[in-house]
């Protein structure tokens, strides 16, 4: 497999090596298989700024976005929507732009959303103008006694699930066994917000015993 950031170190030369990668592997321009080039390219994207960028990976808190933000970030998904792996090409576009995404979590299991589940709920978050970064699913919006409006489509995220397995020396370590996909709905998506609730007084009060990771 190709390491297209071999001997990369800096910001800029990241930046630099990224910006001639995506001129060459465009699929406007290299044709259809530059898709899954690209889609290589920022799965490495994100494995080169956990190393050498990290303060880009800390969550962000729930400051609101500016309208100024808020209209740079439709922008820029709607750019990374030409992509068939528009959650890689959404961390490139936002970290060009020294952008963040929202802190994405669930409230009702206490549960921070991560790796490019982070993306599909931006994504899903700017198309659909929701303020609101919070997201739980159905089951778990019913337990909290609060619904999902009818009609309401929730977004796709990836959960991966680990086993224990014992290694040769017979000591139990975690492994990857598969993934599965499940949906969230946002808060924005649930009749608690013509009630004039809140998720919080939602999670207090009705906490489900259920846990959702991603």
């Amino acid at each position: 497999m190709t390491n297209y950031f071999e001997n990369v170190k800096t910001t800029d030369e990241i930046k630099s090596r990224y910006k001639e990668l995506v001129k060459k592997y465009h699929p406007d321009i290299y044709g259809d298989e530059g898709n899954e080039i690209l889609k290589e390219i920022h799965n490495q994207l994100e494995r080169v700024l956990k190393n050498g960028d990290k303060g880009y990976f800390q969550q962000t808190s729930d400051v609101k976005d500016t309208d100024d933000i808020r209209n740079l970030k439709k922008e820029l998904v709607k750019e990374a929507l030409r992509y068939t792996f528009p959650e890689g090409a959404l961390l490139a576009l936002y970290w060009e732009n020294h952008i963040r995404p929202c802190n994405h979590k669930n409230p009702l299991s206490e549960h921070e959303f991560s790796g490019w589940n982070i993306w599909s709920l931006e994504i899903s978050m700017v198309i659909n103008d929701f303020h609101s970064s919070d997201w739980s699913t159905f089951a778990q919006y019913r337990e909290a006694k609060n619904f999902v409006d009818k009609g309401q489509k929730g977004t796709r995220l990836t959960l991966a699930v680990y086993g224990k397995e014992k290694d040769e020396n017979g000591e139990e370590t975690e492994e990857l066994k598969f993934y599965k996909g499940y949906s969230v709905f946002n808060f924005e998506q649930t009749k608690a917000v013509k009630n004039n609730d809140d998720t919080t007084k939602l999670a207090t009060n009705n906490k489900p015993q259920l846990s959702v990771a991603s």
